[in-house]
């Protein structure tokens, strides 16, 4: 074989593996697609029905019944949202500094009870920090999935492991799937269990979405995507060893932050003042927020336009007891808006409400002291929310 027929057999080969990778990428949006098509159809379904056979009532108790499936299906459909965000690495966590212990603790007494008697439940946090910044429903959700995935691995009798042990890093550490750990401290979350492992052809496939090794009655969903994406958005790293037949560790490295927290910029508005300016750039969305705040008492003057309610904030910032901001907005965003109102008046009090938002400026705000609700929030979650900057 001639030199030159060496390197085009090289380059087939090479052409070949980046084909393959392709293909699997393709595969692997196609489950992604499919999946959230299929669970988004059911929700819409939901809703589109309850919502015409309020049409076709009179009866209040069955409106009120309807009413309350499609908010109840509404949540779930929001919840997929946030998961596929979550997978992406692109879901704007509440993060903040929750209590990593109490989290375990809770958890480890939630699965004694489900798991059943033949699997045993070893539980030991180790780890001398407690509090992380974080998303204290993600990081539960997260192990309850990898204590669940260890569960569905054991055959009979098995022993699951969880728990948490200091980690210093003092140089970089390659961990599978790619990853390479830097150096630092962390918390370590450990999940480990003697069931039947995870083959070598699957690895690699574990964190695509909608994959899934299960009959479809044992559950399909984002699975390990979302506790991939999870680790991703607390700024960690994931590592998994397995063998067949001889069990799996996930190991979860979440870097210690500094305990402190301030809240420097936090207002409390005042009681006497009822006007509540309320910025959102979808008119369909404004309204509704506007019913919202109207339904608690307040005197509402809403915007579409933020450059307009610049302006009236200049002239009428004195009669206004808090300010609603949606943070994605054109032209000029809540942020934006939110620092300019602060050169007219010191004391601007603000509630953030976004559909999504890039976590660097999510924690940003939450450091300063800054209050933020996630669309789509329910009447409960708003009222709650303007009563808390009272106490």
């Amino acid at each position: 074989m001639k030199y030159n027929d060496l390197n085009e057999d090289i380059g087939r080969e090479e052409l070949a593996i980046i084909a393959e990778r392709q293909n699997e990428k393709m595969a692997a949006l196609g489950r992604l697609s499919g999946g959230i098509a299929h669970d988004y159809n059911n929700y819409l379904m939901s809703i589109i029905g309850n919502a015409t056979m309020i049409q076709k009532t009179d009866e209040l108790d069955r409106i009120y019944d309807y009413a309350e499936r499609i908010i109840h299906i509404s949540q779930n459909a929001a919840e997929l949202t946030k998961k596929i965000l979550v997978f992406s690495k692109r879901k704007s966590s509440t993060n903040k500094p929750v209590n990593l212990k109490n989290i375990l603790d809770n958890t480890y007494e939630m699965m004694e009870f489900i798991l059943c008697k033949e699997i045993k439940l070893i539980y030991s946090y180790d780890a001398n920090d407690e509090f992380i910044l974080g998303d204290e429903s993600q990081l539960e959700s997260m192990i309850v999935n990898l204590i669940l995935n260890s569960k569905d691995a054991i055959i009979n009798n098995g022993i699951i492991k969880i728990g948490t042990k200091d980690t210093v890093v003092y140089s970089e550490m390659a961990l599978s799937h790619g990853e390479i750990l830097p150096p630092g401290k962390y918390i370590q979350i450990y999940i480990e269990d003697n069931g039947a492992g995870i083959d070598d052809e699957i690895m690699f496939k574990i964190f695509e979405p909608y994959f899934t090794t299960k009959i479809k009655t044992n559950g399909t969903g984002l699975g390990l995507s979302v506790v991939f994406g999870t680790v991703k958005s607390h700024n960690g790293f994931l590592n998994v060893t397995s063998k067949t037949n001889n069990g799996t560790r996930f190991e979860i490295f979440i870097p210690v932050r500094k305990k402190s927290h301030d809240l420097g910029d936090k207002k409390i508005p005042e009681k006497e003042n009822n006007i509540v300016m309320l910025v959102d750039d979808d008119i369909n969305v404004l309204e509704i927020e506007a019913e919202m705040l109207e339904d608690l008492g307040y005197d509402v003057v809403k915007f579409n336009a933020p450059l307009e309610a610049l302006k009236y904030y200049e002239n009428e910032y004195k009669n206004i007891s808090f300010s609603v901001v949606d943070i994605m907005m054109p032209g000029l965003n809540g942020k934006e808006l939110y620092e300019k109102m602060k050169i007219i008046n010191e004391e601007a009090v603000v509630i953030f409400i976004t559909g999504f938002v890039q976590q660097a400026e999510y924690e940003d705000l939450m450091m300063r002291g800054l209050t933020v609700i996630e669309k789509p929030f329910t009447y409960e979650v708003l009222s709650k929310t303007i009563a808390e900057m009272y106490l």
